[in-house]
C-alpha cells in the first residue's frame, strides 16, 4: 500500500443511526488511517447528534431533507476530494467490513495498476453466504447479475476483473471522480454504481473483485426490506428506471438497440413473473412506471443533445 495514501471513507445515513454506527466502527479496524464522512440525509431522530457523540472525529453533512443516495454520496466525495483524498470507499451504512478489509483492498491497487474501481467479497450479515463475488454487465443485453450469490463461500482467493463493483463497498482511485466526474444524481440509487464502472472503463480504468477483502451486508435496510432482495415497489421503480438510463448513457449503435429490445421484452416479462411470485403488491405497476420515466428521461435527454 502506498504510504503516500489518503483514503476518506463515505457513507449515507437516513434513519438508521444503529447500522451506521456499526458500520463506522468497523472502519476502526479496517487496517488503514481512514478519514470518515458521514452524509445524514435528513434523518430527523437525533442520528447526526449520536453519530457526532460516537465518533467526534466524523465529518458529518447534515442535509435538511432526503437528496436520495447520489447526491449525498457525491457530497461525501466532494468533501473527499477538497480535503486530498487519493482514494475514497463507498460504503453503506448496513454494511460492515472485517478486520482489515480495506487494506486488502488497497493492496489491491498495488497489484493491478490499471485499476480505477475494486470491490471486495460481501456476504449476508451473520453468514457465510455470498452476496456479491463480482458482478458481470451484458452488453448486448444490458443487464446484471451477480455471480455465486446466494451460494456458499467457495473459498475463492484470485483477484479477477470485474463487470461492475457494487456500490455497497466501492473503493475508487480520486483521479477517477476527477476524470469521468461523480455519481449520476438523476439516478437516486440503484445503478449509479453500474454507470460509474462503465464509465470508468470507457476513460481506460479496469474494475476488479478482490476476494481477500471481505464485508458483510444488511440488506436493503434503507429500501424497507431489511436482509431481503425482495422487489418492493421502491425498489422496483428505481431498478427498471435507472438499469435503462445506465444502459442509454453507456452504450452506442447496435448494442443500445438489443439492449433496450432486452429490457422491453426480456427483462420486463421476466420481473412480471418474479414479482407475481413473490406477491408483491403494486410492484409491478411501480417497476413499469419506472421503466416509462427513463424513457422519457432517455428522450429529453437525446433531444437536448
Amino acid at each position: 500500500m502506498n504510504s503516500l495514501a489518503k483514503v476518506f471513507a463515505i457513507t449515507v445515513n437516513w434513519k438508521r443511526c444503529d447500522d451506521t454506527l456499526a458500520c463506522l466502527d468497523s472502519l476502526t479496524k479496517c487496517g488503514v488511517e481512514v478519514q470518515t464522512v458521514v452524509v445524514d440525509n435528513g434523518s430527523g431522530d437525533g442520528s447526526v447528534e449520536r453519530i457526532r457523540s460516537v465518533f467526534p472525529n466524523a465529518h458529518v453533512i447534515a442535509n435538511e431533507r432526503n437528496e436520495g443516495y447520489a447526491k449525498a454520496a457525491n457530497q461525501g466525495v466532494i468533501r473527499a476530494l477538497d480535503q486530498g483524498a487519493t482514494h475514497i470507499l463507498l460504503i453503506n451504512n448496513d454494511a460492515e467490513g472485517d478486520a482489515s478489509f480495506l487494506k486488502a483492498m488497497m493492496d489491491g491497487f498495488d497489484r493491478h495498476p490499471n485499476a480505477g474501481v475494486l470491490g471486495c467479497k460481501i456476504f449476508y450479515h451473520g453468514t457465510d453466504v455470498i452476496w456479491y463475488a463480482g458482478g458481470n454487465f451484458n452488453e448486448w443485453l444490458g443487464y446484471t447479475t451477480h455471480p455465486g450469490m446466494d451460494l456458499p463461500d467457495d473459498g475463492s482467493k484470485d483477484d479477477r476483473v470485474t463487470g461492475f463493483v457494487t456500490g455497497c463497498v466501492m473503493l475508487v482511485k480520486a483521479e477517477v471522480f476527477r476524470k469521468i466526474g461523480l455519481f449520476d444524481e438523476t439516478m437516486g440509487m440503484y445503478s449509479e454504481d453500474l454507470d460509474l464502472c462503465l464509465r470508468a472503463k470507457r476513460s481506460g480504468y479496469q474494475s476488479w473483485y478482490v476476494p481477500g477483502a471481505v464485508a458483510r451486508h444488511k440488506v436493503s435496510m434503507s429500501g424497507g426490506e431489511g436482509g431481503s432482495n425482495r422487489m418492493t415497489p421502491f425498489r422496483s421503480y428505481y431498478y427498471s428506471r435507472n438499469l435503462l438510463l445506465a444502459v442509454a448513457k453507456n452504450q452506442r449503435g447496435l448494442k443500445l438497440a438489443t439492449c433496450f429490445y432486452s429490457q422491453a421484452f426480456l427483462l420486463m416479462p421476466y420481473y412480471f413473473f418474479r414479482i407475481r411470485l413473490e406477491r408483491s403488491k403494486g410492484s409491478f405497476r411501480r417497476y413499469l412506471a419506472g421503466f416509462l420515466s427513463g424513457l422519457r428521461i432517455m428522450v429529453g435527454e437525446r433531444s437536448d443533445g
